[in-house]
Order: structure tokens, then C-alpha cells, then sequence
């Protein structure tokens, strides 16, 4: 699998989750940068090699964050992920999950009636 393929079909399984879990909203993408050095930050120059994308949606009028990260992991566990949900703390509830090398976090507040969707895509190497 290429990269673009990998950021491919992360971006689309992002979207499809998020519309599943809010059905009555449209999900945005607000972050995709595209591919990225995973040795950026240890100043370890080297090939691009994984994607990071983001997706919101949520409901203003019923901002259950509780609910909505339990119906998130019962989503994406019937899409075949190997969901984690961590404790809260303070107002932030959040999950993770991983498969096949992907892995996505998806966070909510309780002061934010938004979900947020943050996925990376398994190191692929291009060249």
C-alpha cells in the first residue's frame, strides 16, 4: 500500500465513523497536512512516511459526551478496531484504537459538544 493510499483510506474511515456516531451532522476534516517525517521531531531526517488527519463533528443540541465516545467505541469495534476507552479526567473523555496498524484517538469535553477524530496512518515506506 502506498502512502496516498494509506491517508486514503484513513481520511474515509474517519468520515464514514463520525457520520455514523452524529448521523444529523455533517463531518469536517480540519486538519490534513499530508505526509510527514515521524523523525521530524528528533531532527532524524528521513522520508515522509505517515499521514495525520483530523475530523469534528458533533451535536450542539444533545452534547452527551459520555454517550457519544461509548457510541464510538461500539462503532468502531463493529468496524474492527481494538478500541481502549480511558478513564475521564476532569471534563475530557477519550478513547483509542488501533488496527492494522492505524491508530486513531477521539476526544470529547464536557464543556465542547464537539468530537474530534484524529487518526495517523501505519509507516509506509514510498521510495
Amino acid at each position: 500500500m502506498t502512502l496516498t493510499e494509506a491517508r486514503n483510506y484513513l481520511r474515509s474511515e474517519l468520515m464514514a465513523v463520525a457520520a455514523i456516531v452524529v448521523p444529523d451532522q455533517t463531518p469536517r476534516v480540519t486538519q490534513d497536512v499530508g505526509p510527514a517525517d515521524q523523525g521530524a521531531l528528533s531532527d532524524d531526517r528521513g522520508p515522509e512516511s505517515v499521514c495525520t488527519i483530523t475530523v469534528e463533528t458533533g451535536d450542539p443540541t444533545t452534547p452527551d459526551p459520555i454517550a457519544q465516545i461509548g457510541f464510538t467505541a461500539e462503532t468502531l469495534e463493529a468496524r474492527g478496531w481494538k478500541v481502549t476507552v480511558s478513564d475521564a479526567t476532569d471534563d475530557h473523555h477519550q478513547l483509542t484504537a488501533r488496527r492494522q496498524g492505524y491508530d486513531l484517538t477521539v476526544d470529547a469535553h464536557t464543556t465542547d459538544w464537539r468530537l474530534t477524530f484524529t487518526g495517523q496512518t501505519p509507516y509506509v515506506d514510498d521510495l
